[in-house]
């Protein structure tokens, strides 16, 4: 089972504007995903910003009265919140089954690979004028 989180990393305040002090025009955020796979846990994170305005406040919260839930809240009433986690199902499953691998060259074996390496190495020597 994929467990999902939001991370608040910031937020901006626009300090006065008309009668509300610090309102917050910008959330900085991340949702995290983990899940456990054959015993291996694997991550996937989506990083946005959302921003808001005087007209998207139905009850304002005084900045110091805001908590964790509450901005959770308003991301998750503004945000398509099922697109994100289908995206970070998507990047675990590429994680879990990647659809392209990257192979070593198979005409280059590791002892030739580490010869060829010593033969090519160059000593530099100050050049005198």
């Amino acid at each position: 089972m994929t467990e999902y989180k939001w991370l608040i990393n910031q937020m901006d305040c626009v300090p006065i504007d008309g009668n509300l002090t610090d309102f917050v025009v910008n959330v900085y955020w991340t949702r995290a995903a983990n899940k456990i796979v054959n015993k291996k846990e694997y991550f996937a994170l989506i990083n946005g910003i959302q921003s808001f305005s005087k007209n998207d406040i139905i009850n304002f919260i005084p900045y110091e009265n805001l908590t964790y839930e509450i901005v959770c809240a308003w991301l998750n009433a503004s945000i398509n919140v099922q697109n994100l986690d289908t995206n970070l199902d998507a990047q675990i499953q590429n994680e879990v089954n990647p659809p392209i691998i990257t192979l070593p060259l198979p005409w280059v074996k590791d002892e030739i690979l580490a010869d060829t390496i010593q033969e090519k190495e160059v000593i530099l020597e100050p050049k005198t004028i």
